[in-house]
């Protein structure tokens, strides 16, 4: 085995976990920074979003910059740029400020977020994938859950600006064995296509601005500029910005459809679980981290394993098993919630739910990019990210907007979210059923 291949995954991984970390470490301390620092509920909640909303529009952008620069160098300045954003985080003044430094925050995270499927595809042979995604798939399922764990920990025992500054030594770490382990490339010649990326950058904007306000002429203009950005697509061919004849293949757009159900569902249930947990049942910080616990620590468990076993039986079997592991455990998190048992039941449902998470990320992750030539890696790897990203929005801001309307029948509410975060989650286990055995390039690549 070699071991500078894995040195240099352990660089990739350092980073896409605290940025997929920092998307629900808030979440716990959000009533220490408004004591601290002020600000509203609506100001609160523009901590999380603006985080979201600059990571999510800028990612196809950003996977097309690697393939054209060299994702390595993409990487790594993105990193960078994440560590000194989080230091001012960290020394935020004001609510007003914090915004301000997560947006930055935010474009940092979406210039490293797509790059790192592409350099695992670099790093390792092909028998060896699902193994590396296996790894990449319970760190990237564990941050996200470990955010409320660590954000409490934290919080409770030190003060809420550790929860940014503990980012800056890690990514300094993966900064510096990332130069030494990741192997670089030249970069690509391909013409950047300005025009594309100003429709994308536009029209994501207004989507995701669309989901987390409700705003119709937000979603209007958001669909004017993205249908002008699909044929702005159609007629660049190969110098294309975002590859959507790769959606030809059932294999990339079922893998695609199945991760942004399982971004969406798993940021979605976050919320209203952990304020059923503090404000219904009276848990502190702590304990009420303590409760999701199990779901981290099975996800980092279990998704090595799978992804060796995705290396021996293929992306389909563990996908389909992972997407109906997902709809039981929030169902039966959905249950404890809705019925108000005792919260601790909910850590069976935690334990399914990250068992779910380390089953399905490798092989999704695998299949979508099993078929796509080193050539369009990048651009594959941005939609990708793009599609899981913007599902996480669509999946936080329906349940925030219930949540907020029924919050005087705090049942009818939990009832609703669950019930919508129930069928989203069927959704995704319906598009890991279309998943192909053995997907091919040609069959994602094939001639406009």
């Amino acid at each position: 085995m070699n071991s500078s291949k894995w040195g240099g995954l352990v660089a990739l991984l350092a980073g896409f976990f605290v940025i997929l970390l920092d998307t629900t470490i808030v979440a716990v301390a959000s009533p220490s920074i408004q004591a601290d620092l002020g600000g509203d509920v609506a100001a609160l909640f523009w901590v999380t979003a603006g985080y979201l909303l600059a990571f999510s529009v800028p990612l196809l952008v950003a996977g097309r910059l690697g393939d054209l620069f060299d994702p390595k160098r993409v990487y790594l300045f993105g990193m960078a740029g994440f560590a000194v954003a989080s230091a001012l985080c960290g020394f935020a003044p004001s609510i007003g400020w914090l915004i301000a430094f997560r947006i930055l925050q935010g474009l940092a995270a979406a210039a490293m977020s797509p790059q790192p499927l592409t350099l695992i595809r670099r790093l390792f042979a092909e028998d060896e994938r699902g193994r590396a995604f296996g790894v990449w798939g319970s760190v990237a399922a564990a941050a996200t859950l470990l955010g409320p764990i660590l954000g409490g920990l934290l919080t409770a025992s030190l003060d809420w600006r550790w929860i940014f500054w503990v980012n800056v030594p890690l990514c300094a770490i993966a900064v510096v064995m990332g130069i030494r382990l990741i192997p670089g490339s030249q970069g690509g010649f391909a013409r950047f296509d300005l025009i594309g990326a100003a429709l994308s950058t536009a029209g994501l904007s207004l989507l995701v601005w669309a989901l987390l306000s409700f705003s119709l002429l937000a979603a209007a203009g958001a669909v004017a500029l993205l249908v002008g950005f699909y044929f702005r697509e159609r007629s660049e061919g190969a110098d294309a910005l975002a590859p959507l004849r790769l959606y030809r293949s059932s294999g990339y757009l079922s893998a695609s459809l199945a991760m942004a159900s399982l971004g969406a569902t798993v940021l979605a249930m976050a919320l209203p679980t952990m304020l059923y947990i503090q404000e219904v049942r009276g848990f502190g910080p702590i304990e009420a981290a303590m409760v999701l616990a199990p779901d981290a620590v099975v996800a980092i468990l279990l998704s090595p394993p799978a992804g060796r076993w995705v290396d021996r039986v293929g992306g389909r079997r563990p996908a389909i098993l992972g997407m109906s592991l997902l709809a039981v455990s929030l169902l039966l998190i959905g249950l404890v919630v809705v019925s108000e048992l005792n919260p601790w039941w909910i850590t069976a449902g935690a334990a399914l739910l990250g068992a779910a998470n380390a089953v399905a990320w490798s092989p999704l992750s695998a299949i979508a990019m099993a078929s796509v030539e080193p050539a369009a890696a990048g651009g594959a790897s941005g939609l990708f990210n793009t599609v899981r990203q913007v599902g996480a929005v669509a999946g936080v801001a329906v349940t925030g907007a219930v949540l907020a309307g029924l919050e005087s029948r705090p049942t009818l509410a939990f009832g609703v979210v669950f019930g919508f975060i129930g069928l989203v989650a069927v959704g995704g286990l319906v598009a890991a059923l279309r998943l192909p055995a053995n997907p091919r390039v040609g069959e994602l690549v094939g001639e406009d």
